[in-house]
């Protein structure tokens, strides 16, 4: 199932909800953990993807800067 990011308006509170993908689809929005507030909205975060490399070695989508493992 999965996670998604949710900032609630009233609050500030950034937190993290796992719902099936058909709820997400449907428009179904959590309560703020912090003030019960229905009032929240999506947050969009980043992050990173680790690939295999063309050598068949553990690769970062970042590129190597140091080769420790891959990660920069």
């Amino acid at each position: 199932m999965p996670t998604y990011d949710y900032r609630c308006q009233s609050c500030s509170q950034t937190f993290e909800v796992r719902m099936s993908m058909s709820e997400y689809a449907e428009g179904k929005k959590p309560a703020c953990p912090r003030c019960g507030s229905s009032d929240v909205d999506r947050a969009f975060t980043s992050f990173g993807v680790l690939t295999a490399s063309r050598g068949g070695s553990g690769g970062s989508s970042f590129g190597r800067s140091c080769g420790h493992g891959g990660f920069t």
